[in-house]
C-alpha cells in the first residue's frame, strides 16, 4: 500500500489487519475503533521460523501473544525431562495473558511449528496505558480478569467432577 491508499484508508475509516485481529481477542472485546488503534500503536510485531522459541518454561512472563499467522507448540518437561506437547495454537488463537499481571515463570516453552507471524502485548506496555489512560486500561484489566475467572471456575467444576 502506497501512502495515498494509507491516507485514503484512514480517511474512510477503514479498519487496519492488526485492530481486526485485536477485536476477535475477549480483553480487547467491546472496545471502539478509537481504544482498539490506541492498542495497536503498542503491540509489537515478530515474526519466528519453524522451531524458534518465543520463550521457555520457567522463564519470567513478558506478556501476551496473538497468532497472527502460523502456528504455535505449548511443551512442557515431564519428570523424565521428555517434552509433552501441551497445547498446539494457531491463527487467531492467543496465550500468555497472565503474564499482564505477574512476571511468574512461564509455565511452558512457546515454540513456532512453522513460519509464524505474532502480535505481543507486553506488560510494561499494559502498565503504562493503565497510567496514561485509565478508563481504557480498566476497560482491559476488567475483561483479563473475567476471562481468567472463567477459565478458574472452569478448572474447579472439572477438578470437582474428576474427584467424584
Amino acid at each position: 500500500m502506497n501512502f495515498i491508499e494509507f491516507l485514503k484508508s484512514k480517511m474512510a475509516g477503514e479498519k487496519s489487519e492488526v485492530v481486526k485481529i485485536l477485536e476477535t481477542i475477549p480483553i480487547f472485546e467491546g472496545l471502539n475503533p478509537i481504544e482498539l488503534k490506541k492498542i495497536e500503536i503498542i503491540t509489537h510485531e515478530r515474526s519466528y521460523v519453524p522451531g524458534e522459541v518465543i520463550f521457555h518454561e520457567g522463564e519470567p512472563g513478558a506478556g501476551l501473544y496473538i497468532i497472527r499467522k502460523g502456528e504455535i507448540k505449548l511443551t512442557k518437561l515431564s519428570g523424565e525431562k521428555k517434552e509433552i506437547v501441551v497445547a498446539t495454537l494457531t491463527t487467531g488463537e492467543f496465550f500468555g495473558e497472565l503474564a499482564l499481571l505477574d512476571e511468574h515463570p512461564r509455565s511452558a516453552t512457546a515454540t513456532a511449528a512453522i513460519k509464524t507471524d505474532i502480535l505481543g502485548f507486553y506488560r510494561p506496555d499494559f502498565f503504562n496505558l493503565l497510567q496514561r489512560e485509565p478508563k481504557l486500561g480498566s476497560k482491559v484489566l476488567l475483561k483479563l480478569a473475567q476471562m481468567i475467572g472463567r477459565r478458574l471456575r472452569t478448572t474447579t467444576e472439572t477438578s470437582i467432577r474428576g474427584s467424584r
